[in-house]
């Protein structure tokens, strides 16, 4: 499955744009056919989608949040850099795909690398907003289903379910502890307290 590129400047009026990064290096793994070094443009954290797009390639690419499986902050790069990870087999049309793998195994990585690298925490932080908007819907299906199974549980409140020796001790507890009426002492309360 193709991720998309762009042969002109994304339309952002009915965007909502997160974070804006002028002067941003786009590295691509595996690189996109004919292009072996960082691509120089600006950089969209829009709610809808991550957008790249440089002037001077006449070209760029736009990444739905649900295939972007990681995001972090790497600082161990010759250049620190926003890294994702795309799932695997989300590859761009034009990108140079080993030949001994299976397409659905590919695992295409994007490393935006900003010429400010202190605007790297606000990238992040705005990458991570937005895919917060966007959840895995897989994931979640799974996550009830989990749920669902462990919503199943006995009350202890429920004399019913208990056993003989917790009903005694119920009834024990019950006889030794009056719980206030309306949030207020009973008057045997006030005596003892005199």
């Amino acid at each position: 499955m193709t991720v998309t590129l762009l042969s002109a400047a994304p339309d952002l009026s009915d965007q909502v744009v997160r974070h804006t990064q002028k002067d941003t290096d786009l590295l691509v793994l595996p690189p996109l056919a004919g292009v072996n070094e960082p691509i120089r443009g600006d950089l969209y954290v829009c709610e809808s989608q991550v957008y790249f797009y440089s002037t001077s390639a006449n070209s760029g690419i736009a990444v739905d949040y649900p295939d972007i499986i990681i995001h972090a902050i790497s600082r161990r790069e010759e250049r620190p850099c926003i890294y994702c990870q795309l799932e695997a087999g989300r590859f761009f049309p034009n990108q140079q795909l080993p030949e001994d793998e299976d397409e659905q195994d590919i695992v295409t990585e994007l490393k935006f690398m900003p010429e400010d690298t202190g605007a790297l925490e606000g990238i992040y932080m705005a990458l991570s907003d937005c895919a917060a908007l966007h959840p895995d819907e897989e994931f979640m299906a799974e996550q009830e289903a989990l749920e669902d199974e462990s919503e199943f549980f006995a009350d202890p409140s429920d004399e019913a379910e208990l056993t003989e020796v917790q009903q005694a001790a119920l009834r024990h507890l019950e006889s030794v502890f009056q719980p206030p009426m309306n949030g207020k002492p009973q008057e045997d309360e006030k005596m003892d307290e005199q």
